[in-house]
């Protein structure tokens, strides 16, 4: 999604090549200038977008990715600005990653494929022009995912926390997965549970621990 023609033809013409020799290759099914226009084509047009966070329309980064979303695609940030609140904005209204366009366009198709698939990415260039904020870490997980992570790094297993949330296992280890790459995009430990807990006891969702009651 974007509003320079050139960029949109160049993407499908990306596609298109690595598709001749990728073992999963990317369709793009649709291209569009604005949100609007995506939206009104109907649902299931799409399941990823590429989406450049400044429109012709002026529209809004968050309220772009929050109404794509909303109309069941995952979403990509793929654009020239490195606008802090931007990217603020629109990973808080649960952008999937972040790549931009001086970057080879493979390394967007590889991350459409991950998205896609589910799988956990780890956007690097997020930690570049984003300070390392604790308040923004808390805005930015959604409550679910702020309730995953306080249960989880509490001393819940997966299982546990999804029978105390009245959802599934994969359900509930999405929610933790999302909130462990968002923590790692500012470059904060994530991978091990403790991370987690500290993160949770620095970002207020989990009280701070009173030394003689654990």
């Amino acid at each position: 999604m974007d509003d320079h023609e050139a960029i949109r033809m160049g993407v499908i013409g990306a596609a298109l090549r690595d598709a001749a020799s990728a073992e999963r290759p990317v369709f793009v099914t649709k291209d569009a200038p604005t949100v609007d226009a995506l939206i009104g084509a109907g649902r299931d047009v799409c399941q990823v977008v590429a989406l450049d966070l400044s429109l012709g329309d002026g529209s809004s980064p968050a309220m772009n990715v929050h109404r794509l979303r909303a109309h069941g695609c995952k979403v990509i940030l793929f654009s020239l600005a490195d606008d802090p609140d931007a990217l603020k904005d629109a990973l808080s209204a649960g952008a999937s990653g972040y790549v931009r366009k001086a970057e080879r366009t493979s390394k967007l198709l590889d991350m459409v494929r991950d998205v896609h698939a589910g799988r956990e990415v780890l956007c690097r260039e997020f930690a570049a022009v984003l300070d390392d904020d604790h308040e923004f870490s808390r805005n930015t997980l959604t409550e679910k995912e702020q309730e995953a992570v306080g249960l989880y790094a509490s001393g819940l297993n997966i299982e546990a926390t999804a029978a105390r949330m009245g959802c599934s296992p994969a359900t509930a280890k999405t929610y933790v997965d999302r909130a462990k790459a968002k923590y790692q995009a500012q470059n904060r430990p994530a991978t091990q549970k403790v991370h987690l807990f500290i993160n949770a006891i620095k970002d207020g969702i989990l009280p701070p621990v009173i030394p003689g009651t654990r």
